[in-house]
Parts: C-alpha cells; sequence; structure tokens
C-alpha cells in the first residue's frame, strides 16, 4: 500500500472518521485527511525513528493545520519521539529549521499549491532531503498494520501528548538563511557581492517588483527584507485566503498576455489586476522589454514564477528560463538536473521524474554514503528545474562549515535570477532558444486505468508513432523509463536529427492524467501538427480513461 503521492501526503482536510481503517479508506477513496489519520502518520513515522530523537514540525496558514500538528505531534510522543514546532513558516525554512536543530526528520504540514482546504504533509530527512518512494511505501504499511491493532488512548492523554517539547521561530532560520545564501547567490551569478552593492537592479521598474506571496508566510516580511536589501519591490493586494486567485499556482509556465488580453481578460488573479491596472495606458516608461516585473511564489514558498515584458505585453519566465539564465551567468561548468517535462533547449545533464525530490536525489551523494551533504568551501555548481518554478540550488548548512543541503526556495530562486540577471548586463536578451511545448490534462479519470504499459499505452504509442512518421525522417524511436515514474509513458525519438518526446503520466495527487509534447528549438516548425497529435492522444484518454 502507498498512501503518498509525488511530493507527501495531501487531500482536502476534514474532521476525523470513526476509527483509523476509516481513515485511511477515505485518504484512498475520497482524498481525505483528518487528524485521526494524522496521528496514525506521526506513529507510522515515529517507528522508523530511534526512542527519543528529535523531529521539527512546521507549518503554512492552513485553517485545518492546527488539529493536524497537534495529532502529527500525538502519534510522535506515541512513539517516544521528541517534538520540536517551527510554527508558522516556509517549506524552505522548515528544511533549514531541522538542519539547524540537528533534528533527525522534519514534518511540514503543508498542501503547497492546492487549495486552502487542502492540507498534508511533507517529509525530510536528517539531510535535509525529501523522503522516497521506498520509504515511504514501508511507512504506508506500518500505517496499516497500526490501523488494524485493538488500541485506544484516553482523551486527558492525548491532549497531554499534543503538547509540544519545545517551540521555536522557524521563520526566523529562513530569513537567517536567506541573509547568508543572498552574498553567496551574488558571488556565484553576478561576480563579487561588493561590485554590485549599489544594489545595480537596472531592468526593474521603478516602482520595483510586484510580489505576490500567495498568502504564504513571507507576506508580513518580504516586501520590506528586499527593499532594505536595495531590491526595490511593492506588495499586491492580500488574498481573501492562501492560494485564492493568487500565487504561482494559478499560472501555467506557458501563459502570456497581450496588453489587450490583460485588460480584457486578467481575471480575479490578484497578480494580474494589479499589472492590468498598472499598464492600462499601455506599457509604463519604466518597463523595459526584457525585464521583469513580477514574481509569485506558491503558498508554501518553495517554488517561484516571473513575469516578464515582451515587446506585444507580459508572459510567464518559467524555470526552464530561470534555469537558462543561472546556466549563463555561472561563468563555469554547472551540472543540470531537469525533470522529463523540461524544455527540450536546456542543456540537461540528467533528466529525472517530475518533483524537485527526485532533483534533490540526482544531484545529492548516493545514497549509502556517510555524509550525504554536499562538501566545498565554495557554492556547489548545481541546478536543478521544473517549469512550474522549482528550482532546487545548493544551501549552506546552518551549523556546518563547507556542508551544503539541496533545496528548492522561491525566495532564493528569485534572488539568483536577479543577480543573474546583473550579470547578463542588467536585460534578459533572450539567449535562451527555446524548444515549444504543451500540456493538458484529462480530468476526472479513473486513474487505475492508466499504468503507462498496458493496451491503453499501446495504443497511444501506435498512434504516436503513425502521426510522426509523416513530419520527416524518424530515428531512435524509443521507450525510456524514468526511475521514480511508476505511470509514465515517456516516448522519444529525433526527427530529421532533432528531438521530439510525448509524455504521459499520472497526478499523484490529483483525479487527472498529464500529456506534454516537447519539440526541439530547430524542428518548432512541426508545433502545429504537434498540437493536432495531442489532441487525438487527449480523445483517446477521455474515451479510455474518464470515469
Amino acid at each position: 500500500m502507498q498512501l503518498f503521492g509525488t511530493d507527501g501526503i495531501r487531500g482536502r482536510f476534514a474532521l476525523s472518521r470513526s476509527d483509523d481503517e476509516a481513515v485511511i479508506e477515505a485518504l484512498i477513496e475520497h482524498r481525505e485527511i483528518s487528524p485521526r489519520l494524522f496521528r496514525l502518520i506521526g506513529e507510522g513515522l515515529g517507528a522508523m525513528m530511534d526512542y527519543e530523537t528529535v523531529v521539527v514540525i512546521g507549518w503554512d496558514q492552513r485553517p485545518g493545520n492546527p488539529a493536524l500538528v497537534s495529532a502529527l505531534t500525538q502519534g510522535f510522543h506515541l512513539r517516544g519521539i521528541l517534538v520540536i514546532w517551527a510554527g508558522e513558516v516556509a517549506t524552505p525554512g522548515l528544511q533549514a529549521s531541522l538542519l539547524h536543530k540537528g533534528a533527525a526528520m522534519g514534518c511540514m504540514v503543508t498542501a503547497s499549491h492546492n487549495p486552502v482546504t487542502d492540507s498534508g504533509v511533507k517529509v525530510f530527512d536528517r539531510y535535509g532531503y525529501k523522503s522516497m518512494p521506498e520509504y515511504e511505501v514501508q511507512v504506508s504499511e506500518i500505517i496499516a498494520k497500526l490501523a488494524r491493532e485493538e488500541r485506544e488512548v484516553d482523551e486527558p492523554e492525548l491532549q497531554r501528548l499534543a503538547i509540544p517539547d519545545s517551540e521555536f521561530d522557524g521563520g526566523a532560520v529562513h530569513r537567517e538563511m536567506l541573509e547568508r545564501r543572498l552574498s553567496l547567490l551574488e558571488n556565484c551569478f553576478a561576480g563579487s557581492a561588493e561590485s554590485h552593492s549599489d544594489g545595480d537592479v537596472s531592468s526593474l521598474p521603478d516602482g520595483g517588483l510586484a510580489i505576490d506571496t500567495s498568502g504564504g508566510s513571507a507576506e508580513g516580511w518580504l516586501v520590506d527584507w528586499l527593499n532594505a536589501k536595495g531590491i526595490p519591490a511593492h506588495a499586491v493586494a492580500s488574498p481573501v485566503a492562501m492560494n485564492v486567485n493568487c500565487g504561482a499556482g494559478e499560472f501555467s509556465p506557458s501563459d502570456e498576455w497581450t496588453w489587450e488580453q490583460l485588460q480584457s481578460n486578467a481575471g480575479e488573479h490578484l497578480l494580474l489586476t494589479h499589472l492590468a491596472e498598472r499598464c492600462r495606458d499601455g506599457a509604463p516608461a519604466d518597463w523595459q522589454v526584457g525585464g521583469i516585473v513580477a514574481a509569485a511564489l506558491d503558498g508554501d514558498g518553495d517554488r517561484c514564477l516571473l513575469i516578464e515584458v515582451t515587446s506585444t505585453g507580459l508572459r510567464i519566465f518559467d524555470g526552464d528560463r530561470m534555469a537558462d539564465a543561472l546556466l549563463r551567468a555561472g561563468g563555469e561548468s554547472w551540472c543540470l538536473a531537469a525533470s522529463i517535462e523540461a524544455d527540450l533547449g536546456l542543456p540537461v545533464d540528467i533528466q529525472t521524474a517530475v518533483g524537485d525530490r527526485w532533483l534533490s536525489a540526482a544531484l545529492s551523494p548516493p545514497i549509502g554514503q556517510s555524509v550525504r551533504f554536499l562538501l566545498g568551501d565554495k557554492t556547489p555548481p548545481v541546478i536543478g528545474c521544473e517549469d512550474s518554478g522549482h528550482l532546487v540550488l545548493a544551501a549552506p548548512h546552518p551549523r556546518l562549515d563547507e556542508h551544503w543541503s539541496l533545496v528548492g526556495d522561491g525566495i532564493a530562486s528569485l534572488l539568483a535570477v536577479l543577480a543573474a540577471q546583473r550579470r547578463l548586463s542588467g536585460l534578459y536578451k533572450g539567449g535562451f532558444e527555446r524548444g515549444w511545448k504543451r500540456r493538458i490534462s484529462v480530468v476526472e479519470v479513473e486513474r487505475a486505468r492508466w499504468d503507462g504499459k498496458n493496451t491503453i499505452a499501446d495504443m497511444v504509442e501506435e498512434i504516436t508513432h503513425r502521426t510522426i512518421t509523416g513530419w520527416g525522417m524518424v530515428e531512435n524511436w524509443r521507450r525510456t523509463d524514468i526511475q521514480g515514474e511508476t505511470s509514465l509513458l515517456l516516448l522519444e525519438a529525433e526527427v530529421d536529427g532533432f528531438s521530439m518526446s510525448v509524455g504521459i503520466r499520472n497526478s499523484g495527487t490529483e483525479a487527472k492524467t498529464n500529456v506534454s509534447i516537447r519539440l526541439a528549438p530547430q524542428i518548432m516548425g512541426l508545433s502545429e501538427p504537434a498540437t493536432v497529435l495531442l489532441g487525438e492522444i487527449e480523445r483517446v484518454l477521455q474515451r479510455e480513461l474518464v470515469v
């Protein structure tokens, strides 16, 4: 049994069911999570740890989280684990906090960019890496075994077990880490920090970056912090709740808008509405083509998407473009890990499954090595990227000199790209020769019908192969397996000598199946027939998978 998805456990918050087996069934069948389930999760995770070791728990501002954090604490205490609360904090702040405390585990209670009615938990090991499937299966099996046992704890005892052993301000740890990283990122991507002490951010508008924190933990301090560092910024309107009409989770990496579209169809997204008001009479004089005018985090702060000015409007400056800017500004040979959805124009060294944990795993010392931190007196030259805005970069260990962890941090990504902009003469000149890609989702599917290997997959492969043979000379046709992608059909080939791919995989958290097609920059002229192929595959999946 596997209770975890692509990034922890997520679901819609609900009151506890009557018994342990019922809350597990509610998660599997209805995507429901509850305090009683979280007590089981704490027990299951605690069963994998040594008695009286320490776990750090942090959380974001979702209404169900206080009950979930207390229940998770109860579960760990039932196993004799010491619990420290880090308070409301971003996911990268929780990761820094567990390293700061030397804890054996960190748990972040969040559902990232999911609706505020959802919540969940992400699990980090003592080195700051997210949990992996083999471990998660073991925990899931322990949870299932515990649920079958006859056991009860009286209410007074549960109330006592819900109290942490100690508390501290994980947000302060995060801010201290960002203070350290700011100069390190300057050194990596814009030369020495001293050479830019004048705060040269000429590509930014006079009014500064519009910052959308998605209602996350950075809302109360980030804008003031950026301004204090010489990076002009201002906040957009606060959302009614986390992730509601705001944040990076509401954008697609391929989104772009003409000036006219912004005025007529900005929708309800707070950042777009704010930018539409700024350009009501056309592009403001302080908006330069190629300049970045806004940044959007997701709710738990581990990713960031930027918005840049084009000659006709605005568009998303996605994770692929961010990684390319860092590679060009780095000034040395960097190793790039990217997911199977990365732009084929990127010089990818390692292709991984979707999910930033796979990026970190690909760039980290191998499991089994005595110390899994990266070592060195300089920032390790590694980047992991997903077009959704996840960038994994090396961060200094809070306590150990010349030791580095790997973490996705939306604020650090923003700082890194701004530093790279300076190295690239203040404006991103477009050296990145992008490929073409489109991604769609088939929703309300029965995911069990798609495994990437059955007759439906064979049908998709036959359609795809037949179609692309009409595009040109097809060579090296193959199905590619990627570690961690259990439902993936990845079809790859060269058309007239240049790469293309079709990828189909189930969502790890929702009842949908995702389809993407990618073309190398040199064959972008095939985008129209590729769009037709995408539509044909979508129709097949709707017929075969939709309940």
